[in-house]
């Protein structure tokens, strides 16, 4: 039997690659605000995520909710975080654990430490530092998600992205200074599938999100050791072959 995944953000950069890689793996439910370009067939229903009763009834008879769906700008302003960010996400974990759903995957963001020193390599153990509200959210989801494992025993993981990034992207570039916590889509989507496939006794985890760059600003030993996770790009190596082409 495939898990029964709820995508939320799924009209987005990494929904759509995320359903595109993993369409005969799991049978998909699609939501977002605006509707995907293209579905592979499965079924979607455009809402709000702040609208309750709709993202509770989309949970009925789901494994697993995959939950990308925010305002992903860095400077959003509170009046768009609050319903997208911060009641949208609260509404996924209620109406998640009133559905009986497994899990919980939750795409946090590097923006939750984002206030640590740049020659600092960040890990999970570190306090959450965000240097905007867009970070501060995202902390906010943390914290969420670990009430929902301690006290409803639902499991939720929280991946902190990087800096997601198609292999052509211009960021990744030899002088850019986000090299060090690119994230491309392709290993995106590896560790989104590797948090939902993690055992069912993993309950609650923070987890870094980069490539398998040179260098990386993220320490991704949990991420190897609890799911599993194999990144197979180096930002640094597609930099220098962009470069020498």
């Amino acid at each position: 039997m495939k898990r029964k995944i709820l995508l939320t953000g799924a009209a987005g950069r990494i929904g759509t690659f995320f359903r595109q890689t993993y369409a005969d793996r799991y049978d998909f439910i699609l939501t977002d605000q605006r509707e995907p370009q293209e579905t592979d067939g499965f079924p979607f229903t455009q809402a709000d995520l702040s609208d309750f009763d709709i993202i509770r009834t989309l949970c009925d008879g789901v494994d697993t909710v995959v939950h990308l769906g925010a305002d992903p700008r860095m400077d959003a302003p509170w009046e768009s975080l609050l319903p997208s960010n911060v009641i949208g996400l609260y509404n996924v974990f209620e109406s998640a654990r009133l559905a009986g759903c497994r899990r919980v995957v939750f795409a946090s963001s590097i923006n939750a430490v984002w206030g640590y020193p740049s020659e600092l390599q960040l890990r999970t153990d570190e306090p959450v530092n965000p240097a905007n509200l867009y970070g501060a959210t995202k902390c906010w989801g943390e914290a969420v998600a670990r009430v929902y494992a301690n006290a409803h025993n639902l499991s939720g993981l929280c991946l902190r992205f990087g800096a997601v990034q198609p292999r052509n992207s211009e960021i990744i570039s030899p002088a850019h200074e986000w090299l060090d916590i690119v994230l491309t889509l392709e290993d995106c989507v590896r560790l989104i599938a590797a948090a939902v496939d993690a055992p069912d006794d993993l309950k609650f985890g923070i987890f870094n999100g980069v490539s398998n760059n040179r260098y990386k600003r993220m320490d991704l030993s949990d991420t190897r050791a609890r799911l599993g996770y194999d990144p197979q790009d180096d930002s640094f190596v597609l930099a220098e072959t962009k470069k020498n082409e």
